[in-house]
């Protein structure tokens, strides 16, 4: 990625993924941040390429505060590993990846929920959650996800097939019906940070990767009780 405007993708991305879980989300600069309340309890940083002097700074900060992270999206993945550990980091996790899609070439139409099922849609201003459930036992989930749209950007969170019923291609259509939901307004990218489950699937319907996000935590390598997965 290069990093002008990077930099502004990545602020954009932060504030449709903070919307999405209710996070309280702050931008200084090129460093961003939200508020994970339901898993760390504390702020989780954010940078696009952090030099040097960032991660002496934020490495800083994560000693203090143990239950804070860093996740930096970069291009070269060991160079900033290295960077890191020197400045007093640890790798928490390195498996997600941000990619991107050209909105204008998904499809603008609802799709069909599969036989026996049916959809159910929320709103909340710039942000809708989908879920498909069985026609005759509304409290299953089968599969989920939200979308937030920020300025001309659309953000993807959250795609969730439940185990039972993945491999029918439910993942898919709970993409597509966000995307028709995104593409009711005026946006022209999508944005998504992946697991390393749903890279395969997004290759697959288009989507680009951009670069690999990194998460280091202050000190040595330590297990704290909430996940660190962001789709």
């Amino acid at each position: 990625m290069a990093n002008s405007a990077n930099d502004e993708l990545i602020g954009t991305w932060v504030t449709g993924w903070s919307g999405a879980r209710g996070y309280d989300n702050r931008h200084d600069g090129r460093v961003h941040a939200s508020l994970r309340h339901d898993t760390t309890g504390d702020w989780e940083y954010v940078v696009h390429e952090p030099t040097n002097e960032e991660l002496v700074a934020i490495a800083e900060t994560l000693i203090k505060h143990p239950n804070r992270r860093l996740v930096a999206f970069t291009d070269n993945t060991a160079e900033l590993v290295k960077a890191a550990r020197t400045a007093g980091m640890s790798v928490v996790a390195q498996d997600e990846v941000i990619m991107s899609t050209a909105m204008a070439g998904h499809d603008v139409e609802d799709p069909r929920p599969a036989e026996g099922f049916e959809w159910q849609i929320e709103r909340d201003g710039q942000h809708a959650w989908v879920s498909l459930h069985p026609e005759n036992d509304h409290d299953v989930v089968a599969a989920s996800g939200h979308v937030s749209v920020v300025g001309d950007v659309a953000v993807f969170d959250r795609i969730i097939t439940d185990p039972d019923y993945r491999r029918r291609g439910f993942a898919s259509l709970v993409m597509r019906a966000l995307a028709a939901i995104a593409l009711e307004d005026e946006v022209v990218d999508g944005l998504l940070v992946a697991t390393q489950d749903g890279q395969e699937l997004y290759k697959y319907l288009g989507w680009k990767t951009l670069g690999s996000a990194i998460v280091f935590e202050g000190g040595e390598p330590h297990i704290l009780n909430s996940p660190t997965a962001h789709s």
